[in-house]
């Protein structure tokens, strides 16, 4: 926080100058490369990207204009999250790598000399930041090395630190406040009910009371277990849940022949996990053990990916999970030779980057990919997630129209208020 404040002040001095060299210098603060020695992030390389220098302008001025709105200095830095787009669990993960650094490799060479384990001094970028000089210090440390890594440091983090995301973030903020209905109701605002990351940003810095009232929210809650947080999730169980789920229903779609045979296969696949969780109980997967929490987005696409793996095995068909095409990861490919491929993206009704998913992330992956047929695999939870994707064919159509690509949309029907089977009858398009 108090390196926070610090680049507060230097940019309220320069009166938002770029060429003022107190701006100057909170840019050069700014900058926090991703902390690889940590193992840790939410890069799905094992090379995270961090914050380079126009990322670093970028929140200098966000900065600037959050300080011209009257926001003098912040509680919780991760407030940054809710206030400058952009900012999400990757970047507050960089922040706090990098601030805590000098801190961690200390604990480290502690817990390395309790246990014998073997160091050799190397260079560590930004290894702390000077605060007489405003400015970040590169140093020899003594660190273990990474076998799997070309030998590269390692730097410990105690398991108490972690978390699944930070306590406060933008999805949080918006649904403990309950945005769009509450500015509606209370302040006589015309917001649209599904609201993106802009316009929250937009709405925290024009209200920051409701902001200081969330942070209160958030302070008084019990503060999260991270093994009890990982035991909400699928990430560690996921494996073994779905191959009993794929052994105690194995099915054969015969060999693929040409792309037709290959597109129904694809299709079939799609409504097995659709059946699966509509018809067979597999809802229930997608809900913590009380029914009283969704499951989220990576959950459903872990849970899809070993339930449908073993049977594209069989099938000789391809599927890979996140799929990089130069422009983001598209969730899965499925492929059989080159010209039979498929693109599919699974969204939950309720992620507020939803209709970017269908309108802009799926054609383009396609696109990029040369590749003509895409599945938009949408995950309702709620009656609210129904209302809230009541036009996502006419969508579709015209996204296909506009870009010359066959999407298919599959909704699976994951609430727990609501399973009878006239109930999914408007779903199966």
């Amino acid at each position: 926080m108090y390196f926070f404040q610090q680049a507060f002040e230097l940019i309220a001095t320069s009166g938002g100058n770029k060429n003022h060299l107190s701006y100057k210098k909170a840019e050069s603060m700014l900058l926090f490369p991703e902390v690889n020695a940590l193992c840790l992030g939410y890069s799905k390389t094992r090379q995270g990207s961090g914050t380079g220098p126009q990322w670093a302008k970028t929140l200098t001025a966000n900065i600037n204009y959050i300080i011209s709105r009257g926001v003098t200095h912040l509680s919780h830095f991760e407030e940054l999250g809710i206030l400058c787009e952009g900012i999400g669990p990757d970047r507050l993960s960089d922040m706090t790598a990098n601030l805590l650094k000098n801190r961690l490799i200390t604990y480290t060479q502690r817990i390395c000399n309790i246990y014998n384990v073997p160091m050799k001094k190397v260079l560590v970028r930004g290894a702390y930041f000077d605060y007489t000089f405003k400015r970040w210090i590169d140093d020899q440390v003594l660190l273990p090395l990474n076998p799997y890594k070309k030998n590269s440091p390692v730097i410990l983090v105690p398991k108490s630190f972690l978390n699944v995301l930070p306590e406060i973030n933008s999805d949080d903020f918006s649904e403990t406040m309950q945005l769009a209905e509450r500015l509606r109701n209370d302040f006589n605002y015309e917001v649209d009910r599904n609201l993106d990351k802009e316009k929250i940003a937009q709405i925290a810095i024009e209200n920051y009371d409701l902001v200081k009232e969330y942070i209160e929210i958030v302070e008084k809650r019990d503060a999260p277990n991270f093994g009890k947080l990982m035991k909400k999730t699928l990430r560690y169980v996921w494996y073994e849940l779905s191959k009993k789920i794929v052994s105690d229903g194995k099915f054969d779609f015969g060999i693929v022949t040409d792309e037709n045979i290959f597109l129904k296969k694809i299709d079939e696949f799609v409504n097995y996990f659709k059946d699966f969780i509509e018809i067979r109980s597999g809802y229930k997967l997608l809900w913590n053990d009380t029914k009283t929490s969704p499951r989220s987005e990576e959950d459903v696409q872990l849970l899809f990916k070993g339930i449908l793996d073993e049977h594209c095995r069989a099938n000789n068909i391809d599927l890979t999970r996140e799929v990089n095409q130069g422009v983001g990861p598209v969730d899965f490919r499925f492929s059989c030779g080159y010209s039979n491929r498929l693109l599919l993206e699974a969204k939950l009704a309720k992620n507020t980057k939803f209709w970017n998913g269908l309108k802009v992330q799926l054609p383009t992956y396609l696109k990029t990919e040369t590749c003509k047929n895409g599945v938009f695999l949408v995950i309702v939870y709620t009656d609210k997630d129904i209302k809230r994707i009541k036009d996502i064919y006419s969508v579709c159509k015209e996204v296909c129209d506009t870009h010359n690509v066959k999407i298919k949309i599959v909704v699976v029907d994951a609430r727990i208020t609501n399973k009878d089977s006239a109930s999914r009858k408007g779903f199966n398009r």
